[in-house]
């Protein structure tokens, strides 16, 4: 029996993927081990001519797991990312953990040519691993650190929170909410600022007690919003981050009484299922997750083919999709 790349790990003392890197001559293995391997392979006659290179990407999820499994917007994200390896053959391994050492472990074992975030809050513990082992990696969204540094597809999501705005403004609203989400998740951030751009523009006056943030949209704590709904100056729209938030605003507005949009009007974001099949259905700005998947890995191949490529952003065009969640002012 010949000699297999398993026999070299086993005796330079690493990983088989490292060896596969080193057949590969991949810049992530230093010129010592890339040394070492190749002396034992020549000790022991390993010949790799023949040998084919096989790309890994590696896709990390948010940490929370309900997030990674049951909002669509990752998995059309993934999606697309699946059709680009699937079109040039690269390998996709998916990543989840619940700390920052369940993530280390996983990329460890997974040893990918690159990796891309899901998502743009990362911790510097987990940044700060990326970049002193030199790992190339893509973020999903706008980086908080390094922003001139870091590779990124996002889409503008100030324009579009600015956009959502000026539609129901369009539509006579001048009490206008938003529900956000945590302060840490940019998205809902910039989705915010854009909304305080349209209100101000407009000159209707900024009034905070019309601005939500929930923490989760698993165990919020609905007595603000219910709050919010039930006093006498209520609003009259909002704009809300996420459609998984809006089906839980438009519950609140039932339980009340009240309805949509009948008396409160909602424009969301990312055009996913449940804005589809809610009733009424949802008016929400499709974030175009497929295509962000695509550009993500396509960008990602790029620099893995061609290392020492400057870091690049890439802004992915989003659109409003009409629906019933919305009825012009009287």
């Amino acid at each position: 029996m010949g000699v297999t790349i398993k026999d070299i790990a086993k005796k330079a003392g690493v990983s088989t993927s490292t060896v596969s890197r080193v057949i590969n001559d991949h810049y992530s293995i230093s010129d010592e081990t890339k040394k070492r391997v190749r002396d034992i392979m020549n000790e022991l006659g390993y010949h790799h001519e023949h040998a084919r290179t096989i790309h890994t990407i590696g896709v990390v999820f948010p940490r929370s797991m309900v997030d990674a499994y049951e909002n669509p917007f990752y998995l059309g994200i993934v999606r697309g990312i699946s059709y680009i390896c699937n079109k040039y053959s690269y390998r996709l391994n998916v990543i989840t953990g619940a700390n920052f050492h369940e993530l280390k472990n996983s990329m460890e074992i997974t040893q990918a040519d690159g990796y891309i975030f899901l998502y743009s809050d990362i911790e510097d513990s987990l940044l700060e691993y990326m970049n002193t082992n030199n790992l190339l990696y893509l973020i999903v969204g706008k980086p908080t650190s390094n922003t001139n540094s870091t590779l990124s597809v996002d889409t503008d999501n100030v324009q579009a929170g600015y956009e959502a705005t000026k539609y129901l403004i369009a539509l006579g609203h001048t009490k206008i909410g938003y529900v956000g989400t945590s302060k840490k998740k940019q998205f809902s951030v910039d989705r915010k600022v854009g909304y305080l751009q349209g209100i101000t523009e407009a000159g209707l006056g900024i009034k905070t007690q019309y601005m939500v943030d929930l923490s989760s949209s698993y165990s919020y704590n609905p007595t603000q919003i219910l709050e919010l709904l039930t006093q006498e100056d209520r609003p009259t729209a909002f704009v809300v981050c996420d459609d998984i938030y809006a089906t839980i605003i438009i519950r609140l507005i039932e339980e009340i009484g009240l309805k949509v949009p009948d008396d409160i009007s909602i424009v969301s974001f990312n055009n996913s299922i449940f804005a589809r099949l809610m009733h009424p259905a949802l008016t929400s700005l499709d974030i175009n997750a497929n295509q962000l998947g695509m550009e993500a890995v396509s960008q990602l191949i790029k620099h893995i083919e061609t290392p020492g490529m400057f870091a690049t952003r890439t802004i992915v065009p989003f659109t409003i999709t009409k629906r019933d969640s919305c009825r012009a002012m009287k």
